[in-house]
């Protein structure tokens, strides 16, 4: 028998497998419902049965028909429109009929499904890697999350809660000759009455099925590498075999390898994968066991490792500072690397976390940033929020603004702070997570797997040797107060000097975002009155920092300002935030 999983409501209400001709029988007025990308046999209803999740099912897939997602985001509906015309277009140019092709509008971007017999894929344990790679290939600009193996879609005619519209059908003439205006107001019901005509194609685009993805391939989402460890390898890995060095570097990278505790079964295969039939493989095999068996080692003087050297490296020795000297033809490379770096996955966009437009206040990786303000003004609930990829002003998690974090509660307990996270994901008071706290986890650990906690207060090496270890992209410190400082630094003032400019000579070496919370001065704290330099040890804290974050507001009250003092390269803003009693924040 074949099943879908559904999710009513949202998307987190997941882990329910129904029999695949019954999905119409869960369609409700006013009620979202989504459907599994890929279709299950009985296995997967077992899996399903046992552990309430597909998280965990490692069998065949098959797939019914393929849907194209064309996500609205961040783009005007006339742009989002004409993307899905061009890719009808493309997609005719590939020989595949209009009469093979069902539109959708989904309520903000658009839909597009074939049927599986216009490309034939087959079941398998490796469908998803195998459709994401066929259609990236096909269509390069399109989102392929959807092809994960856990993805789902909105079944058509329900509802889409954010926009209040609802997913409907849409004909390919349709799709050409209306306005986004025109589609939006047809969609205000759910269209019950299209007059739907089955799909049908004939393998049109079984050519183009990329049946032996390469692993490079596989990644449904931004990959967060290890660029700290050994970046020297790492560069001879991305270049690739270069006559007249390639000995030389094969045996630094086998060295590189073993000292990982790779054995040297794997090692011959990504050596072989690198060398792309650029030596004979015999010699290429001989060269792994030799470098096995002579325990070959090169570390960082090695002439070839070190014309690869790089700051950020973990192995980097700190006391090297006149190696920092750079020409400028240096720092040309630099700030080419800079601006034309992809930084999604290591960065927050406060502007579009707060919802405004044309603001340029994004805080990269190197970013030392402070966020003070009054006790009971929420400072770690906003540092929570930032850490959780809450959107403030859609009232949602985003899970793609997700980055791994190392948050250093310093004032409250590990299991106070998991209870505040639970809050934030699910959007539930303190009463309503605590009865159900263990099937809310279940739903949502994967909100919550990027952040681990640390209580203990450590001292600045501890933190940095903390970051080599986990390899985090942000790091929370809450709050500077609580850390420990030397016995020699005596007085608050060099305290916070000694701890702000610790924190940021950490994040600019590290290359990670770094996050403190402080205190306002007793000054400021009476008059309720805030500015750059109300912070405890306000000098250091706007010195070290790039980018400092205001927080106003009494415990007594729901209302919170939060006003950007200071951006380095970056514009200035204020913004109104309601706390809520499940501790996400969110734009008034």
């Amino acid at each position: 028998m074949k099943y879908l999983e559904i999710a009513q409501g949202s998307p987190r209400n997941r882990g329910f497998l129904v029999q695949y001709e019954k999905l119409s029988h869960y369609i409700k007025a006013d009620e979202p419902l989504y459907r599994s990308f890929y279709t299950y046999d009985d296995t997967a209803l077992k899996v399903v049965e046992e552990t309430q999740s597909l998280k965990k099912f490692v069998g065949v897939r098959s797939v019914d028909k393929v849907l194209i997602d064309i996500d609205k985001a961040d783009n005007s509906d006339r742009h989002t429109l004409n993307f899905l015309i061009s890719t009808v277009f493309e997609l005719e140019e590939r020989g595949l009929s209009r009469k093979s092709m069902q539109a959708y509008f989904s309520g903000t971007g658009y839909h597009l499904v074939i049927p599986n017999s216009a490309f034939e894929f087959e079941t398998s344990v490796r469908l998803p890697l195998i459709i994401k790679s066929t259609l990236k290939s096909m269509l390069p600009d399109i989102d392929t999350s959807i092809y994960s193996k856990l993805g789902i879609y909105r079944v058509a005619h329900t509802i889409n809660n954010k926009s209040q519209l609802y997913k409907i059908p849409l004909t390919i003439d349709e799709v050409y000759n209306l306005e986004p205006e025109e589609i939006k107001e047809l969609a205000k019901t759910p269209r019950l009455e299209y007059p739907y005509s089955e799909l049908f194609a004939d393998g049109e685009l079984s050519e183009y099925v990329v049946t032996t993805p390469c692993p490079s391939e596989g990644n449904f989402k931004k990959v967060l590498e290890p660029t700290k460890i050994a970046p020297c390898v790492q560069s001879y890995l991305r270049e690739g075999p270069i006559s007249g060095t390639r000995h030389n570097i094969i045996l630094r990278i086998i060295s590189h390898f073993k000292r990982h505790g790779i054995p040297s079964e794997y090692s011959k295969a990504m050596i072989m994968h690198w060398n792309k039939d650029s030596l004979d493989a015999t010699d290429l095999l001989e060269m792994v066991e030799n470098s096995y068996n002579q325990n070959y080692r090169y570390g960082c003087n090695d002439e070839y490792l070190a014309a690869r050297c790089q700051t950020r490296c973990i192995y980097f020795k700190h006391k090297d500072y006149n190696i920092d000297v750079k020409n400028a033809g240096d720092m040309q490379s630099e700030l080419d690397e800079r601006l034309t770096t992809n930084f999604d996955g290591r960065s927050i966009d406060l502007a579009k976390s707060f919802g405004l437009k044309d603001i340029d206040a994004t805080i990269y990786p190197g970013e030392l940033v402070t966020i003070f303000g009054p006790t009971g003004s929420n400072k770690t609930t906003l540092a929570q929020n930032l850490a959780l990829g809450v959107d403030f002003k859609n009232d949602t998690v985003r899970k793609e603004w997700q980055i791994p974090t190392l948050f250093l509660s310093l004032e409250l307990s590990a299991w106070y702070m998991h209870r505040r996270h639970l809050q934030i994901v699910t959007g539930l008071s303190k009463d309503e997570v605590n009865k159900d706290y263990k099937e809310l986890f279940a739903q949502n650990s994967d909100l919550l797997n990027h952040l681990v906690i640390q209580t203990i207060s450590p001292t600045l090496d501890q933190v940095k040797q903390k970051v080599r270890e986990l390899q985090p992209a942000v790091v929370v410190v809450d709050y500077i107060d609580l850390m420990e400082t030397p016995i020699t630094i005596r007085g608050e003032y060099e305290k916070v000097k000694y701890i702000s400019h610790g924190l940021s000579n950490m994040a600019v070496n590290s290359d990670l975002i770094v996050i403190q919370v402080s205190q306002v001065s007793r000054d400021y704290s009476r008059n309720e009155v805030l500015d750059l330099y109300a912070g405890k040890g306000s000098g250091a804290i706007e010195n070290a920092s790039r980018k400092v974050i205001g927080l106003n507001g009494q415990a007594n009250s729901s209302k919170k300002a939060l006003s950007v003092y200071k951006n380095t390269d970056g514009e200035l803003f204020d913004v109104d935030l309601e706390w809520r009693p499940s501790f996400r924040m969110k734009c008034v």
